[in-house]
């Protein structure tokens, strides 16, 4: 039955249109998205996709295999790319994210998108940043000052293996050179920058992905915000993989694969079904 299941969550409604370096924000290099357009007409759901790499590494042809996978689903996918440390630091990727997602929005009728039912995915640094484009800190230094403009969060979060609080990583080099400083140096940043700091009720909800395994980011922060999410009413759920790790996952023989927990079979199945709940099937 579960075999079945799958299957039919890997059925593709036709090859997507690829619609590659999409500039959403002229100023930058870096402010370039990829578009992954289902066949079909009318407007659909979507999904902005925010890759990982500690804030200094990767692009958006890291989630260039998921966002495939959601438009042979039916959804718009969108893998967007952000200015990286050491050229920009923190608030640069959250206010990148939501120029990007404000741009989606804006072009919502020429790239067939639904502006009201778009949610975000990111994983690791992208994780984080999806999380606290989730739960829109009030604040005003957060807000992109591009083009497109601000905009509302987004209508579903799928954040795997984030950072949501930096204080419980102060040591670590990667969040201290986002952070453009340790902790003892710039304390009201690192609360700005720790989603966890700033949930309250009538958040989009969320759905967490960590590895049992991920000795790197551990699943104890998603499971604190999740509960504090809960907490103030608003939806969050949790689905952990047992035994992956931060970029390991097992598979079938007690072997292991290169690859982020939110792309193994079970967090598919739990993010098709998320998606379907909270921004509608396309």
């Amino acid at each position: 039955m579960r075999a079945a299941l799958l299957a039919l969550t890997l059925i593709s409604c036709g090859a997507p249109e690829e619609r590659d370096d999409i500039s959403y924000d002229d100023r930058f290099e870096a402010t370039k998205l990829d578009l992954y357009l289902p066949s079909g007409e009318g407007r659909r759901p979507a999904v902005m996709l925010v890759h990982g790499g500690a804030w200094a590494y990767g692009g958006r042809w890291m989630m260039a295999a998921t966002a495939r996978r959601l438009a042979g689903s039916g959804y718009v996918a969108a893998s967007i790319g952000y200015r990286l440390v050491p050229d920009a630091r923190f608030p640069s990727s959250i206010q990148d994210a939501a120029c990007a997602l404000s741009f989606l929005r804006a072009r919502a009728s020429e790239y067939r998108i639904d502006p009201d039912r778009i949610a975000a995915l990111g994983y690791s640094a992208g994780g984080h940043t999806v999380a606290t484009l989730g739960v829109s800190p009030n604040d005003r230094s957060l807000d992109p000052d591009c083009a497109s403009g601000r905009t509302a969060p987004p209508r579903a979060v799928i954040a795997g293996a984030p950072v949501v609080d930096m204080h419980n990583f102060a040591d670590s080099s990667y969040i201290t050179d986002y952070m453009g400083g340790d902790v003892a140096a710039r304390p009201a940043a690192y609360d700005l920058a720790s989603p966890i700091r700033h949930v309250r009720s009538g958040l989009p909800p969320f759905l967490f992905v960590v590895g049992g395994g991920d000795w790197w980011v551990g699943h104890d922060d998603s499971e604190a915000m999740r509960d504090a999410l809960r907490s103030a009413g608003n939806d969050a759920r949790l689905l952990e993989i047992g035994g992956g790790g931060h970029v390991l996952s097992p598979v079938a023989g007690g072997t292991y694969v290169w690859t982020q927990a939110t792309e193994t079979p079970e967090s598919w199945l739990a993010i098709q079904d998320f998606l379907a709940r909270t921004i509608g099937k396309p």
